[in-house]
Formats: structure tokens, sequence, C-alpha cells
């Protein structure tokens, strides 16, 4: 991770960002001897879609109808 301090930001701020994208290497800016900043090269993830994102990632265990339980474990009021 290479360092700049904040006097010589102004003079070299997009020659800076081009390197940074260049190299895809952190820069820190440095205010009176300490880090201030932390100038990251920007990344560009493909959009997944929302409808659908979850298709073919579920299974079917069992049958799907039928109760959790059986039926003569429920006690009926009437």
């Amino acid at each position: 991770m290479s360092q700049i301090s904040t006097n010589e930001l102004p003079e070299n701020l997009q020659q800076l960002f081009t390197e940074v994208q260049r190299t895809q290497t952190p820069l820190t800016v440095i205010h009176e001897g300490k880090p201030l900043v932390i100038i990251s090269p920007a990344t560009t993830r493909p959009k997944r879609a929302t409808f659908g994102a979850m298709k073919e990632s579920g299974e079917i265990l069992g049958d799907l109808i039928a109760p959790a339980v059986p039926l003569s474990t429920w006690e009926v009021h009437q």
C-alpha cells in the first residue's frame, strides 16, 4: 500500500486516481503523520437477478401434501 501526504494531494490527484485504478492497489493519505483516508480501487460486480436467484437450489425430501405429524397425535374438540 503506497502513501502520500495531504500537502502533495491536490497537485497529483487525477494522476493518483489513475494509478490506483491501474494497479488495483489502495493508497493511504497521511495528514500530520497519521493515516487519514484510504483510497481503494472501485470494483464492479455483475448484478444478480433478483427474481429466480434461488432457482434449482432447493430439494423436495418427502410428500408435500401429507401432514407433518400423524393425524392420531391431534386431539379434536367438538
